[in-house]
């Protein structure tokens, strides 16, 4: 792709804090228990603040930064969180002074050796670290599970950048700087959408606006295919779920 990530996600950024799902507030409440210090918080790669605002219920203080500041322009305010345009590799964040860090469905895009090194320098010993996401959406009707995974799979494959491999994988793979734990397996993201909302959120993937600059818009097409056989030409609202998944442990030297 000829546009950086930055721009991409900033030229979506109003949509993706409307679509953009949120995260199980029990992985929170799990990642926080793991924590010894409950201080400072980093929510890196942070986007639009889903997360930031769901760790500011456990920790003092959180500071989110992002490398896009079109998404950062689109987040939450929150009194306890600190938002900063700033790449995952220069955080800009004082050393040994981080007791978590996050990184939510973004890890891949910054994922190796120099990120490792700046999570290691500004994180305190015995800090833990969480990298978490969501697979591919599933529907609850076969019939429309169907073009949804043709298009991941087949439409967009000249769209995705290498690195989406990763979350495919799990993340598995990617070099993690520190002792790992077993990841929960029972966590799911669950909403109740009608396709004009589903839509939307397709519009938030990075390789739809990559087609979309390129002339190569795939979703009219798939609105047209889905609503002929989505209940009610679109209307009712179906349940759709994400698995959700992630690597989290605690930061070695």
């Amino acid at each position: 792709m000829a546009e950086s990530v930055p721009e991409l996600f900033s030229a979506v950024a109003s949509d993706y804090a409307q679509y953009r799902p949120s995260y199980p507030q029990a992985f929170f409440e799990a990642f926080a228990g793991r924590c010894e210090r409950h201080g400072l918080a980093w929510d890196c790669g942070c986007g639009n603040g889903q997360a930031s605002l769901a760790l500011a219920q456990h920790f003092e203080a959180v500071i989110g930064t992002d490398a896009s500041a079109g998404q950062l322009a689109s987040a939450d305010a929150h009194p306890n969180v600190d938002y900063r345009h700033a790449p995952a590799t220069a955080s800009g964040l004082s050393a040994a002074s981080v007791d978590a860090v996050l990184v939510a469905q973004a890890v891949h895009w910054f994922a190796g050796e120099a990120f490792n090194a700046e999570v290691r320098r500004v994180c305190r010993p015995g800090a833990a670290m969480a990298w978490i996401g969501y697979q591919l959406l599933q529907l609850e009707r076969p019939e429309l599970q169907g073009p949804l995974e043709h298009l991941y799979r087949h439409t967009l494959q000249p769209w995705w950048p290498p690195e989406r491999r990763w979350v495919d994988r799990a993340y598995a793979g990617l070099a993690f700087p520190g002792e790992e734990w077993p990841f929960p397996d029972d966590l799911w993201i669950e909403r109740r959408w009608c396709l004009q909302e589903l839509l939307g959120y397709l519009g938030t993937w990075s390789s739809v606006e990559a087609a979309r600059r390129a002339g190569a818009d795939p979703v009219p097409a798939l609105t047209q295919q889905l609503q002929a056989i989505w209940p009610d030409q679109g209307q009712r609202p179906l349940v759709v779920r994400w698995p959700f998944m992630g690597r989290w442990g605690r930061i070695t030297g």
